[in-house]
C-alpha cells in the first residue's frame, strides 16, 4: 500500500493531509528550509503513522521496515519499526514490541492556541522572573553568520584526501601557515577523507576552518587514535593536579572499576581553539593569576544594562570584559542566597572554599559610558553588590573563529565507561567570542564538541550519531552559547548538557531520538533555556531532565534555569493503573521554569524549591520558541500605536 500526504507550508509549520484530513503539523525549524530527508535520518512518528519525507511531498508506507534504520551511522541499526496497514499497531523489532494506535506517538494540532501568562500577565511576570535570552549567540543573533571565501588550501601544504595516509604532518603545516598568515584566513578542505593523528590548534583571531560539506562529497576528518596516546598537553597540566589532589575516580564496584577520572572526559579535542598559552578553565586556587582589574563595580540590578562603576578611566565603549562576583561571606553568604533566589536548596562547600576566585562571571561588552555609570550590551546576571566585592577585569581572548561544513569521523572503540574517556574528541574551544560551529556531524566520538571559556558562541545544525558516547554538544563553563538544531541519534550521557558555570546559554530546535538527558551539572550553572526540544524516550526507569555533577558543587542549578516547550514522545505503553506518566523533575534546584511541557501521554512532575510550572500536558503553545520571541521582540518590537485623539483635541 502506498498513500500521498500534501505538504502545505503554514507560517512555523508544514501541515499534512491525507484523504483531505489533517494528520499533522511538523515544526520548520529557524533558519532552515521546510525539509525532512531520509539522508539526515530525521525520523518523524504520528499515532497510525510512520511517515518520512523529501521536500515538501511526504510519502506513507505500510507496511515498512525503511523508516527507523541508519539512526546510528556507520552501525548495524538498533531497532526498526514497522506499520500493519490492517490495524495500525506499531512493531519495534528485534524485541517485537507491539505499539496499538492509541499508544503510538502523537504529534497532533487540535488544541487552540495558548500564550503563557509568565509573557503577559504583570502579576505573574513580577512574581517569577524570567531571563532574557536572546542575548545568547554569535553578535547576540542580531547578524547572520558570515560566510567566506577561502584563502588557503590544505593540499597545497602537501594534504591528499582518499590516499589512505596520515596527513597530520600536512595539516599541521597549513594550520601553521594560516596562523601566521596577515588579515582573515579561510583554511579549506576539499570534499575527501583526510586522516589525523595530533592536535591541531588554532590560536589566532579571524580563522575559519571551512570543509566542503558532511555529506557524500563533503570533507571528512578521520581519527583513529585517541588523545590518550599523544603526551599530556600542557594545557591540561593543572587538570591533571585537580584530578589527583581530589582522588577524582570512577568506582562501579560490579563491574570491577575504580580508576582515576580520565584528562578527556570533558577537556581537550583534535581541533582545539585557544589563546596561546591561555588557561581552559579554572580548577585549583593556586593556579589563580591576578587578572588586570579595569575597574570596581559599585552597583547594579538583576536583568538591567547598567552599572556604577568606582572609576571608568580604563573602559572603552565596545569592550569586552568581565564581570566577577565573589563570595567573601562564607557558608552563610548572600551572594549564594541570592544565586539560588532564597531557596532552601542544599549548597556544597566548593561555593565558599576559594573566597579569592569568582563565583560567578559574565563576559559582557560596553555599549556607553557617561561618568561612572556604564552602560551594558547584556543585562546583568544579577545585582552588583558592595558585600560582594564586584569587578571589572580584562579578558583575554580570541573572536572571529568558524568550524564549519566538516565531518569528524573516529574509529569504532566501544565505550568503556563514564569519565574514563580515552579522549576521542574532536572540537575544544576555549577563551572564545562571537564565533560559530556550523553544518558538523560526529561519528563514535566520546565527546564532539567541548567547550570552556567561551562567550557568544553559535553552535548550528550538528548531528551527534554513532555508538555511545560521553557529550555530543556540551555548554561547560560558558555564557551566551546558543545552539541551535542539534540533533543527537546516538546514545549519548548527556545529550544537551548545561555543565559546571554555564550561563545564559540555549538549547533550541534540538531533537534526541535515543536516551535523551537533558542535563544540568551541579556547579552555579544558572539562568539556562532548553526550548523547543523533542525527545524519544523508550525506557521507564530513565528520568531525562538529568542532575548531573558532585554533591560539593550542589545544587543542580541556580535560579531560572527554564524548559520551554519541551515534547516528549514516550515509546512505551502506559500503565494502564496509572492516569498519567510520572516524570522526576529536579530534587535540588532553585525557581525552574517550565513551560509548555506536552507528551502524547499525560505526564505528572515532581519539582521541587520553586518551579513555575504552566502549561503542562497543554498542546498549542503559541509561542513554540521563547528564544525567537525574545529576539524577534527585541531586534523588531511591535510598533507602539499612536494614542487614539478625543473630541477635545
Amino acid at each position: 500500500m502506498k498513500m500521498r500526504l500534501s505538504g502545505v507550508a503554514e507560517q512555523n509549520y508544514i501541515v499534512l493531509y491525507g484523504k483531505s484530513q489533517l494528520i499533522d503539523k511538523v515544526p520548520i525549524k529557524r533558519h532552515n528550509t521546510p525539509k525532512i530527508t531520509l539522508d539526515r535520518r530525521e525520523i518523524l512518528m504520528s499515532a497510525r503513522l510512520i511517515y518520512a519525507a523529501t521536500a515538501m511531498v511526504f510519502a506513507l508506507f505500510a507496511p515498512t521496515t525503511l523508516l527507523a534504520q541508519g539512526l546510528t551511522s556507520g552501525t548495524a541499526p538498533t531497532y526498526t519499526l514497522s506499520i500493519s496497514a490492517a490495524s495500525g499497531t506499531v512493531t519495534k523489532s528485534p524485541d517485537k514490541t507491539v505499539y496499538h494506535p492509541d499508544e503510538t506517538v502523537t504529534r497532533t494540532a487540535a488544541s487552540a492556541a495558548w500564550t503563557p501568562l509568565i509573557l503577559t500577565d504583570p502579576d505573574v511576570q513580577a512574581k517569577h522572573y524570567l531571563p532574557d535570552f536572546s542575548y545568547a549567540g554569535y553578535h547576540w543573533g542580531e547578524v547572520p553568520l558570515p560566510r567566506n571565501t577561502p584563502t588557503l588550501q590544505v593540499t597545497d601544504f602537501g594534504a591528499v584526501p582518499d590516499d589512505g595516509k596520515d596527513d597530520t604532518a600536512a595539516l599541521k603545516r597549513a594550520f601553521a601557515a594560516a596562523n601566521a598568515a596577515p588579515g582573515p584566513v579561510v583554511l579549506k578542505f576539499p570534499k575527501g577523507r583526510f586522516i589525523l593523528t595530533d592536535i591541531l590548534r588554532i590560536d589566532r583571531s579571524y580563522f575559519v576552518l571551512q570543509g566542503s560539506g558532511t555529506g557524500p562529497d563533503g570533507t571528512v576528518i578521520y581519527m583513529p587514535k585517541p588523545l590518550s596516546s599523544l603526551p599530556l598537553p600542557p594545557e591540561l597540566r593543572e587538570l591533571d593536579k585537580y584530578l589527583k589532589v581530589n582522588d577524582k575516580r570512577q568506582i562501579e564496584k560490579e563491574r570491577g572499576i575504580n580508576h582515576m577520572f580520565s584528562h578527556y572526559a570533558w577537556s581537550g579535542g583534535f581541533i582545539w581553539v585557544n589563546v596561546p598559552g591561555g588557561r581552559p578553565k579554572r580548577y585549583l586556587e593556586k593556579y589563580d593569576k591576578p587578572d588586570l582589574t579595569l575597574a570596581a563595580a559599585i552597583r547594579g540590578r538583576r536583568g538591567e544594562f547598567t552599572l556604577e562603576v568606582a572609576d571608568s578611566a580604563k573602559l572603552h565603549v565596545g569592550q569586552l570584559v568581565r564581570l566577577n562576583w565573589f563570595n567573601r561571606e562564607g557558608e552563610n553568604s548572600s551572594l549564594v542566597r541570592h544565586l539560588y533566589d532564597n531557596q532552601p536548596v542544599k549548597v556544597g562547600r566548593r561555593h565558599w572554599e576559594s573566597p579569592n576566585t569568582p563565583l560567578i562571571t559574565q563576559e559582557v561588552t560596553i555599549a556607553g559610558i557617561s561618568g561612572s555609570t556604564v552602560t551594558l550590551k547584556q543585562p546583568l546576571l544579577h545585582d552588583l553588590r558592595a558585600e560582594w566585592t564586584p569587578t571589572v577585569t580584562e579578558w583575554t581572548h580570541l573572536s572571529e573563529v568558524g568550524i564549519e561544513d566538516i565531518r569528524f569521523e573516529f574509529a569504532y572503540d566501544e565505550y568503556y565507561a563514564h569519565h574514563l574517556e580515552k579522549g576521542f574528541n574532536a572540537i575544544y574551544l576555549n577563551n572564545l567570542a562571537h564565533s560559530w560551529v556550523r553544518n558538523i556531524e560526529f561519528i563514535n566520538a566520546d565527546s564532539g564538541l567541548l567547550t570552556d571559556s567561551i562567550a557568544n558562541v553559535t553552535i548550528e545544525d550538528v548531528r551527534v550519531a554513532g555508538r555511545k558516547c560521553h557529550y555530543g554538544v556540551h555548554c561547560g563553563d560558558v555564557y551566551g552559547v546558543l545552539a541551535l538544531n542539534i540533533q543527537v541519534q546516538a546514545e549519548v550521557l548527556h545529550s544537551l548538557s548545561f555543565n559546571t558555570g554555564s550561563r545564559a546559554s540555549v538549547y533550541t530546535h534540538c531533537t534526541v531520538t535515543r536516551a535523551p538527558a537533558l542535563d544540568q551539572h551541579s556547579g552555579a550553572n544558572q539562568q539556562n533555556l532548553f526550548d523547543d526540544v523533542t525527545i524519544f524516550e523508550d525506557n521507564p526507569e530513565r528520568t531525562f531532565i538529568y542532575p548531573g555533577g558532585d554533591d560539593y558543587w550542589a545544587p543542580t542549578h541556580g535560579a531560572f534555569s527554564t524548559f520551554w516547550n519541551i515534547q516528549v514522545n514516550f515509546l512505551y505503553p502506559k500503565p494502564d493503573t496509572q492516569p498519567a506518566i510520572k516524570i522526576q523533575g529536579i530534587k535540588n534546584g532553585a525557581s525552574s521554569r517550565v513551560v509548555g511541557m506536552t507528551a502524547n501521554y499525560p505526564i505528572a512532575i515532581a519539582w521541587e524549591f520553586g518551579p513555575y510550572i504552566e502549561g503542562l500536558n497543554r498542546p498549542g503553545i503559541a509561542v513554540p520558541s521563547l528564544y525567537d520571541y525574545q529576539l524577534n521582540r527585541r531586534i523588531a518590537p511591535p510598533p507602539i500605536q499612536a494614542p487614539a485623539r478625543t473630541s477635545c483635541e
